[in-house]
């Protein structure tokens, strides 16, 4: 009986300061209680929304709030958070339980592992007092905690767990003599003419009576690389080939196609390619007042990382990073020195347009001994009847990528 009167002296309060706010916005609310019991509260606010909803009996406790323009769920949502409870949607109708009235779901993924999902979701999960396992055999995601909490998740890995599109890097990678680097256009003096790609026309379609554009697209087949700048008065861009004059510095040996890989990799992970050796290095360390030597293998050669993320027009945005490093060992400390040279860039570029990355030098050093047998071998004279030849040749690498999106 108290409990009613109670109940009735604060909806007769609560018409009063939210009434011209209902007015104006049947979904805004304003709260404002002290020390009030918290299914009073949960009642009141069932009442006002014109919502239907059924509270356990184990619910206790009071609570001191003031809401302010907010709708109801938000309310619901908020008083269940600050009381360690849950609710549960069943139709229309809500039912608020204790929050230690959980339950445990596996939610087995399709398209991305589990243990990255993990890592995506643990800052939610915290936050909503639920706890995480993975089974990578199965790979799947078995998390365990309140039913309103469990829901929650539950949606937003059928929102992330879609199939990521895909990426395929083609690179080629040229070591050229660096007196005729001018010879591949390196310089971008351009005096080749550009040329035009040739490009279907625009297509309208009509269908249900929505129109959608289709651009233009690209339709000339040609196995060239393709480097593209500028743009002519049509909007398309100016075109240049480079393949024709690699072949002709291959030709005349003055450069090498080191390799040609192609590698692919998912919306965000980065793809790595080396071109090289693993190189022994010893390290010295001292434990215990012991001198013990360990030995550590570092990959050398034409290293090439690239990360790509694709924006919703489907151009792609790529963190590449580029490093030759060349070994050279050190005969008076029995230990290689590693020469590096290395580039990091963040480009943008199109599907099927090619990036030059260029300026990364390296160099080999060679002896030749000539001698005659023998008399070379005779103290004081044998000079004379010897020689060493020594030849240094600097190379340019330059790495043409090309990216193309898998569907």
């Amino acid at each position: 009986m108290k409990y009613r009167k109670h109940l009735c002296v604060l909806i007769l309060l609560l018409s009063i300061t939210i009434c011209s706010t209902a007015m104006a916005d049947s979904k805004s609310i304003d709260l404002s209680f002290v020390d009030e019991d918290v299914r009073v509260v949960l009642h009141t606010l069932a009442i006002i929304s014109n919502v239907d909803i059924i509270i356990d009996d184990s619910i206790k406790g009071n609570i001191t709030m003031k809401l302010k323009s907010t709708n109801f769920e938000n309310a619901l949502f908020l008083i269940t958070s600050a009381k360690g409870l849950s609710y549960r949607k069943i139709g229309e109708s809500f039912i608020i339980e204790p929050a230690d009235m959980g339950t445990t779901e596996i939610y087995k993924l399709r398209y991305i592992r589990a243990v990255d999902i993990k890592k995506t979701l643990e800052p939610i999960m915290n936050s909503l007092k639920l706890k995480a396992e993975i089974d990578e055999v199965s790979n799947s995601l078995i998390y365990s905690g309140s039913l309103t909490g469990c829901a929650r998740i539950k949606r937003l890995l059928k929102d992330l767990d879609v199939p990521q599109q895909q990426v395929v890097i083609e690179a080629k990678v040229v070591a050229i003599n660096k007196a005729k680097t001018k010879e591949l256009g390196i310089d971008w003096s351009w005096d080749v003419t550009p040329q035009y790609g040739e490009y279907s026309a625009e297509q309208i379609n009509i269908a249900n009576g929505v129109t959608t554009i289709e651009p233009a697209k690209v339709t000339r087949e040609v196995r060239k690389g393709v480097i593209q700048f500028g743009r002519n008065p049509e909007g398309y861009p100016y075109e240049f080939y480079y393949q024709a004059k690699i072949n002709a510095l291959i030709s005349n040996g003055n450069a090498k196609i080191l390799a040609s890989p192609k590698v692919a990799t998912i919306n965000g992970n980065e793809a790595r390619i080396l071109i090289g050796d693993h190189i022994p290095v010893l390290t010295e360390k001292m434990e215990d007042g012991k001198a013990t030597t360990t030995v550590e293998y570092i990959d050398t050669g034409i290293k090439l990382t690239y990360t790509p993320t694709i924006t919703a027009d489907g151009t792609i945005t790529a963190k590449v990073h580029t490093e030759v490093s060349t070994p050279s060992l050190v005969t008076d400390i029995k230990n290689y020195r590693i020469t590096t040279r290395e580039v990091k860039s963040t480009v943008c570029m199109k599907e099927g347009e090619t990036i030059v990355i260029g300026g990364l030098i390296g160099s080999e050093e060679s002896k030749t001994n000539n001698n005659i047998p023998f008399l070379s071998r005779l103290p004081f004279i044998g000079t004379l009847f010897k020689s060493i030849y020594s030849s240094k040749v600097e190379t340019e690498v330059i790495v043409f990528l090309t990216a193309k999106l898998i569907n």
